[in-house]
């Protein structure tokens, strides 16, 4: 006589409530729960980890973004800009460092959406025209960041652009670095940013120079090759920077023609 096996019929989520299987859903209701907390925590851990220096100024997507972001800043320069910890000093602003190693002003005028757009500031702080020094006289210098200025409010009529004065050098201490800047043409240079700032009723210029020189030069207690800064330099620049930027509220003739 042969025996007849009964199929099972095994499933994930039993059909009949019984007190066995409601302690099954019971079980299965809290393994999923653990697993729900263990993922959540681990993106909560991993964006607080690494994406803590992410920038915290929403990209524009549409034209009216521009009205109603509130205030951000964007720093425009080369590696001065580039190596300033902005998330150290501005913990509490709106910030974004848009500086490169080795920009000049031609390289900020070719990627304008990408370094200045895309974040519709309320202000830009440009720094940039060391590296032009290299190459271009100073009267070229001028007009390029002239250029960057008038292209700037030219698609962004609400932004305030502050425009810092070339930083002074010290060739004694890295010449290999300095290379053939000096603190006599870039004082000149400073002359003809001011007088630009000047010119138009949407910018300021922000005098750096005189507070990070000391007898003609680049105070050595302010950088360690003679050209970029370090940490006491960049307080020196915070402190005016937080006077001149952060708490200027002072209405600019701002205007969307």
């Amino acid at each position: 006589m042969s025996k007849t096996k009964r199929k099972v019929r095994k499933s994930f989520f039993p059909k009949k409530p019984t007190a066995s299987n409601m302690m099954y859903y019971n079980s299965l209701v809290k393994v999923l729960l653990v697993i729900i907390i263990i993922v959540v925590g681990f993106v909560f851990f991993h964006y607080i980890s690494f994406n803590h220096h992410r920038v915290k100024i929403k990209i524009v997507t549409t034209y009216k973004d521009r009205y109603i972001i509130p205030e951000n800043i964007v720093f425009l320069g080369d590696s001065i800009t580039h190596r300033y910890n902005l998330d150290k000093y501005y913990s509490d602003n709106n910030v974004v460092n848009s500086g490169i190693n080795s920009d000049t002003i031609d390289n900020i005028l070719s990627d304008m959406y990408n370094r200045v757009y895309r974040y519709n500031p309320s202000k830009v702080v440009l720094l940039i025209g060391t590296n032009d020094m290299l190459k271009d006289d100073n009267d070229k210098i001028s007009l390029g960041i002239e250029s960057i200025i008038n292209q700037i409010h030219k698609k962004m009529p609400f932004t305030k652009i502050y425009v810092e004065s070339i930083y002074p050098v010290n060739n004694s201490l890295d010449n290999s670095m300095v290379k053939n800047r000096d603190n006599n043409r870039i004082l000149e240079l400073n002359g003809m940013i001011m007088s630009l700032c000047k010119k138009f009723n949407f910018t300021k210029y922000v005098n750096i120079y005189d507070s990070l020189v000391k007898n003609a030069k680049l105070n050595e207690e302010y950088t360690e090759d003679g050209l970029h800064l370090n940490d006491k330099g960049y307080d020196i620049v915070t402190e005016i920077i937080d006077n001149e930027v952060i708490e200027d509220n002072k209405n600019m003739e701002l205007n969307n023609e």
